[in-house]
C-alpha cells in the first residue's frame, strides 16, 4: 500500500491532545460523549454532551472541533439496544477456531439477513457441569458507520466494547463482589456483578422503563420491592449456583430525580450498603454523575487500560 505524501505529513505533525480520553455509547436515540483529562494522577470528568442518532457523525465532527478534541483517545460502547447478547455452549474447537464456529452457531440463533460481527466474553466463573460464552452480535453495517463517524470525527478510535463492559471499568478493582443498576430513561435496567475488575454474571431487567418519571411516593409503590426481588434472586445465583462469596455493595446508577432516597430505600429492603453509582476513580470538580453517561465514562475509562500496557 502506497501512503501519499500528504496523508504522510498529516499523520507525521498531528498536534497531540491535551485530553486523555473521549468515551461514546451509541444507543438507539441518542450518542452519548464523555471526555476525560488526567491532572495529577486523577481522572477527571471534564465535558460531556448527548447527541441525536439521526446525524450524529456531523454533530460529534462539530464537536470535536468546537471542543479542541482532534487526536483524541476514543473508546466506543455500544448501549444494549444495539447488540444481542447470547449464552450458548462453548464449541469444542481450537482457540484459533473458535470464532468462525461461533459464527456459525450465532447464525442458526439469530435469522437475519445482515451480516454480523461477532465477539465473545469468557465469564470467569460457570455453574456446575456447563462451559458456557456469553456472545455479542453486532451487525457489521453499525461497525462500518462507527468507524467512519469517529475517524471521519478527527479521534483516534482505540476499541469498541459493549454497555455490560463499560461500566465494570467503573468499579474498583476488589476481590469483593460488587453489584451495579445502571439504567438510562426508556430502556432495561441493566445489572452487573463485578468482582477483581471483572464482569462475573450479567442480566437486564424489564419493566422499568419509565423509572426515570417516577417520584418518590411512586416509587415505594411497587417498584422498589419488585426490584429487591430480582436483586434477591441474582445473588441468590452469584452464590449458589457460581459458588462465589456473598456481594458487598450495591451501587444504582440510574436516571431519577430521587437517587439519594431511592437508594436509602433499597438499603432498606435489600439489608446491604447500597448508595448512588459515583465512581471513585474519577473526579467531577463537584458536580453529581448523570446515570446516562455512565456507559460513556466506563468506555472512557478503557485508556486508562490501554496506558498502562504502554
Amino acid at each position: 500500500m502506497r501512503v501519499g505524501w500528504r496523508e504522510y505529513l498529516k499523520q507525521r505533525f498531528r498536534k497531540p491532545s491535551k485530553f486523555f480520553s473521549v468515551g461514546l455509547e451509541i444507543g438507539a436515540q441518542d450518542l452519548h460523549i464523555s471526555v476525560l483529562k488526567k491532572r495529577d494522577g486523577t481522572f477527571v470528568w471534564v465535558k460531556h454532551a448527548s447527541l441525536l442518532v439521526a446525524d450524529w457523525q456531523d454533530q460529534l465532527k462539530k464537536f470535536v472541533s468546537e471542543s479542541d478534541l482532534a487526536n483524541t483517545p476514543c473508546h466506543v460502547a455500544f448501549s444494549t439496544t444495539k447488540y444481542q447478547l447470547l449464552q450458548i455452549d462453548k464449541p469444542q474447537v481450537e482457540e484459533d477456531e473458535l470464532k468462525q464456529a461461533l459464527t456459525w452457531a450465532v447464525k442458526e440463533q439469530i435469522p437475519s439477513q445482515e451480516e454480523m460481527v461477532i465477539d465473545y466474553i469468557e465469564l470467569p466463573a460457570q455453574t456446575s457441569g456447563t462451559n458456557k460464552i456469553d456472545v455479542v452480535a453486532i451487525p457489521k453495517q453499525e461497525i462500518e458507520t462507527l468507524c467512519q463517524g469517529v475517524n471521519g470525527a478527527g479521534l483516534q478510535l482505540t476499541s469498541i466494547g459493549v454497555a455490560e463492559l463499560a461500566t465494570c471499568d467503573l468499579v474498583d478493582v476488589s476481590e469483593e463482589a460488587v453489584m451495579t443498576l445502571v439504567q438510562q430513561a426508556g430502556f432495561d435496567m441493566c445489572l452487573n456483578i463485578v468482582k477483581n475488575g471483572q464482569l462475573y454474571f450479567s442480566r437486564r431487567l424489564r419493566g422499568y422503563e419509565n423509572l426515570s418519571s417516577f417520584n418518590l411516593q411512586e416509587i415505594q409503590m411497587g417498584v422498589s420491592e419488585n426490584l429487591s426481588i430480582e436483586i434477591q434472586r441474582s445473588m441468590d445465583y452469584f452464590e449458589s449456583q457460581l459458588r462465589q462469596a456473598p456481594v458487598k455493595k450495591i451501587l444504582l446508577g440510574v436516571e431519577s430525580d430521587v437517587l439519594e432516597e431511592f437508594a436509602d430505600l433499597m438499603k432498606q429492603l435489600t439489608f446491604m450498603p447500597v448508595e448512588p453509582f459515583n465512581p471513585q476513580t474519577l473526579s467531577t470538580n463537584g458536580n453529581g454523575f448523570i446515570g446516562r453517561y455512565l456507559p460513556s465514562l466506563g468506555a472512557a475509562m478503557a485508556q486508562a487500560g490501554e496506558a498502562s500496557k504502554a
